[in-house]
């Protein structure tokens, strides 16, 4: 795909895990319009959506968190230097933070495990259970359940 006109090519997609493969080798260096598209389509399923928001960039992470003022400080010489740059920060941590919340993105054929809940997994030793279920429960103070639970 060409680099400038991904985020048009993303809107043609029509596999989710193709989603999945745009986000993998995406270089982040190259700035939000396609994490964007990819948060912002309609294939975008629940596993790429926290994968997205727990593995691959913080920034949603920092906007949850505060949603009022974090994102302008932490990308104030965007938001001065390049306007339309930081309203696409804005509106990918927005779409993909209140898409999470609501619970708007689908499941689909991706996994993604959030490293919460999850506690009945049969590979897990007892102590890893123990640790899993002090991690959720520590992460639940911060964070809804939708943000929390694992996409298997």
């Amino acid at each position: 795909m060409n680099q400038a006109n991904l985020p048009a090519e993303i809107a043609d997609l029509s596999d989710e895990t193709a989603l999945w493969e745009i986000i993998n080798e995406y270089n982040w260096d190259d700035g939000f319009a396609v994490p964007l598209a990819v948060v912002r389509h309609p294939k975008c399923d629940r596993a790429v959506a926290l994968r997205l928001f727990w593995d691959i960039d913080e920034t949603a992470q920092i906007h949850h968190s505060d949603e009022e003022s974090a994102i302008a400080e932490l990308y104030a010489s965007t938001a001065e230097n390049d306007p339309a740059e930081f309203d696409r920060i804005m509106d990918y941590c927005t779409t993909l933070v209140e898409g999470l919340r609501k619970q708007t993105y689908p499941r689909g054929a991706n996994r993604f495990d959030t490293g919460f809940f999850n506690l009945e997994d049969p590979s897990l030793t007892d102590r890893q259970r123990k640790i899993r279920a002090g991690k959720t429960k520590f992460a639940l103070k911060n964070f809804e359940e939708a943000f929390l639970q694992p996409e298997l």
